[in-house]
């Protein structure tokens, strides 16, 4: 059983867009969803029901989301969502254990869920033992044992087979697919690479904190594989362990 999400939100592009950020980085069979649009609506449902994590938007049809904490009571973390600044005290004040401010994206969000997954129930996740991938026209399934590394270009996500160095399209993201792999095996190096660490060739340090890395096989030419320096101690913990 996944978790169970209410998103208190009037707009339905948010919270589709909401639940399609949460979906990729979690996948659909772990999150159960419900919507509250209004005050009332949503304090009859959090009475009615459990939840472990509440997103709010603070603009309802019919007034602040504050108005619910004086009709219920919320144990569980909730993380606002608005386009308003000045209602950031406030929504501290309210238990808020986040504040992700309108436009946000899935980095963001993602940012965000790391800080608040300690405090959810624990969800195992399914890791991925094969992917039904494209080539041309024709359709594989490719198994997570034989892809050296996984490559976002050109609006397109590819996994690159071991050996053959065939570039598979499938459909995924790079920030969802962090969930679906052993972390002991892969490791997301930057935004468009998560890789795997036998196919590491070389590495070679070219600032304080930016590796270059040379892969098996060999990336398209003109495409240099670079950890970023925000991931760079982290990738090198994770070579140590």
């Amino acid at each position: 059983m996944g978790w169970k999400i209410l998103i208190v939100e009037d707009e339905d592009w948010a919270f589709v867009g909401l639940k399609e950020m949460l979906t990729a980085l979690y996948g659909e069979s772990e999150l159960i969803f419900t919507n509250a649009k209004e005050v009332q609506e949503a304090v009859m449902t959090i009475n009615r029901n459990q939840f472990d994590l509440i997103f709010m938007d603070i603009h309802l049809m019919d007034g602040l989301s504050f108005e619910i904490f004086k009709q219920v009571s919320i144990d569980v973390p909730l993380i606002f969502t608005t386009a308003y600044e000045q209602y950031a005290l406030e929504a501290f004040q309210n238990k808020g254990y986040a504040y992700l401010l309108k436009p946000f994206d899935s980095d963001e969000l993602a940012e965000v869920m790391k800080r608040i997954e300690p405090l959810l129930p624990k969800v195992e996740p399914r890791l991925k033992q094969r992917f039904l991938v494209k080539y041309g026209n024709f359709l594989k399934s490719l198994a997570i044992a034989d892809i050296a590394y996984f490559m976002a270009e050109d609006k397109e996500l590819y996994a690159v087979e071991k050996g053959s160095g065939i570039a598979y399209i499938i459909e995924d993201t790079i920030t969802h697919l962090v969930t679906q792999v052993d972390p002991t095996v892969f490791f997301q190096i930057n935004r468009k690479f998560l890789v795997r660490i036998d196919a590491i060739q070389s590495m070679l340090k070219i600032s304080r904190n930016r590796i270059k890395l040379e892969l098996i096989p060999s990336t398209p030419a003109g495409i240099v594989v670079i950890v970023s320096e925000e991931r760079s101690p982290k990738f090198q913990k994770w070579l140590d362990q």
